[in-house]
């Protein structure tokens, strides 16, 4: 499919347009609302307004992370649309940061989970971007599992708090809730990335995002390592506002009101049972399902039913299990010795397709250590810098945010996305709105009718009952009239 598009042009205001890159690039842009990428983002985090099980399910496993499988579907036409997949990289990795920024600062405890969803996002669509298919899917699986259980947890901390959400009235709740910390603990060594690099040792997140931070390096190039940078600086901040929002809920001592603080309460079973079920697929979904979405090129192919073959070897299609055995007992690190395997499938042979040339996925596993090892100090460097700021020195957020105040305020208003498009679109949609009902509905629309109705009808009746005299020479004079009118227009038209 994506290859016979590749060489096909689509007319379009006197230009010639590529089809598969514009395809591709119109499917992305639905998925950028979809799936709340930079610029098209702003109702994500309004949208965890709703009840916490419904931003669990929004936010986690359905609506958003759509956008990221649509994209990964279409591996076949992206394959064949580079320019289409240099926008999704560079649109991911922004994202990624942007929503990371904004994170930092934020106070209400689901907004700032809201934040990371969409941070996390960016992460998915780079992995796509770059080719790796796989990895993208392979974190939009593990974050399933951490990003609902930290909402759903976040929503047992609003319960005990009697339906506080600002961070800033919590405090000194892990003795209060302490199944809910257990939980919410897990999810934030998740979503950071805790876990020993070129080891099966780690949380799940832990391999999913170094899967995708690696797979980013190896594409190589300008894009590649600004895609790179931008995930390791997210890592960053991730780790940093993840941390602060568990420190600030669960350490410190309690602020806000006392008899809320007095009163919190653990959670009933019914709201605890989801978060242990969740908890187990956080700490080990990303080993298990490791080699399936990011193991050797043979069993990634296994797993997603796309044909492979030993590079150069096209011929001779691999398809069973003894043929793996060497790449069975690699490490995480991908530093065994195993056959060069590659993807050989043509598009719809398989639920992803990887064209002839492209072989990130297996040079992602031969990256150099410090990259495996970058989005561990990232996530190091992130929790150091918030324990610092929240536990060593709690005054320090207060004094920082008084220097640095437009800075501050510029991320605690989102960049002012809101504001921009309030004054680029909103209003003037709202102005349009009202000049076509006060002119167009209320002064043209009623004003003809009401004009038609109470004053040209009115005006015609008054004459017709002007004619009305009662007099029988008025109507015999109107009588012979309509026959002199008559008589000349039948002897006109018989004379032409």
């Amino acid at each position: 499919m994506g290859a016979e598009f590749a060489e096909m042009t689509i007319p379009f205001l006197g230009m010639d347009l590529n089809a598969a890159n514009t395809i591709a690039m119109l499917l992305f842009v639905g998925a950028m609302g979809k799936s709340a990428q930079l610029f098209l983002h702003t109702w994500l985090p309004d949208a965890m307004e709703g009840p916490t099980p419904v931003s669990a399910l929004i936010h986690a496993a359905t609506m958003v992370t759509a956008g990221v499988f649509l994209v990964c579907r279409m591996s076949p036409l992206i394959e064949y649309a580079p320019y289409a997949g240099n926008f999704i990289i560079i649109v991911g990795a922004l994202t990624a940061f942007v929503a990371a920024t904004i994170g930092l600062v934020q106070n209400d405890i689901k907004r700032v989970i809201a934040y990371s969803t969409m941070s996390q996002l960016g992460y998915m669509f780079v992995a796509a971007g770059v080719g790796v298919y796989s990895v993208a899917m392979f974190h939009l699986f593990t974050h399933a599992f951490f990003k609902a259980m930290l909402f759903l947890g976040a929503g047992s901390v609003i319960h005990a708090m009697h339906h506080e959400q600002d961070m800033r009235n919590y405090g000194g709740l892990r003795k209060k809730i302490p199944l809910t910390f257990a939980a919410m603990m897990i999810g934030t060594l998740a979503i950071t990335g805790v876990g020993i690099p070129t080891t099966y040792f780690g949380f799940a997140g832990f391999f999913s995002k170094d899967a995708v931070v690696e797979s980013a390096f190896a594409f190589g190039g300008d894009l590649g390592q600004f895609a790179f940078w931008m995930l390791i600086v997210a890592a960053v901040f991730t780790s940093f506002y993840s941390w602060r929002l568990m420190f600030l809920t669960f350490f410190g001592e309690a602020r806000g009101n006392k008899h809320t603080h007095d009163h919190a309460h653990e959670s009933p079973l019914t709201m605890l049972v989801p978060l242990g079920a969740l908890a187990v697929g956080a700490v080990f979904s990303g080993a298990v399902w490791y080699n399936s979405f990011f193991g050797h090129t043979d069993s990634v192919g296994r797993f997603f039913g796309v044909p492979y073959a030993v590079e150069g070897d096209h011929a001779d299609t691999a398809t069973d299990s003894h043929a793996t055995e060497a790449a069975a007992d690699a490490d995480h690190g991908g530093d065994a010795a195993y056959a060069h395997y590659i993807l050989t499938g043509a598009p719809g042979q398989g639920a992803i397709h990887a064209a002839p040339d492209n072989d990130i996925l297996n040079e992602a596993h031969e990256v150099p250590k410090w990259v495996k090892w970058s989005p561990f100090f990232a996530m190091i460097l992130g929790f150091v810098a918030a324990f610092w700021f929240y536990i060593v020195n709690p005054s320090l957020p207060r004094r920082l945010a008084e220097n640095q105040r437009p800075l501050y305020l510029f991320l605690l208003n989102k960049w002012y996305f809101d504001e921009i498009y309030a004054f680029l679109f909103l209003r003037p949609a709202r102005a349009l709105g009202r000049m076509l009902w006060k002119t167009g509905d209320g002064t043209i629309i009623d004003g003809g009718i009401n004009g038609l109705a109470m004053g040209i009808i009115p005006f015609f009746t008054r004459l017709a009952g002007r004619a009305q005299s009662g007099y029988i020479f008025t109507y015999a004079f109107a009588m012979v009239m309509g026959i002199v009118v008559l008589v000349t227009w039948v002897s006109l038209r018989a004379g032409g």
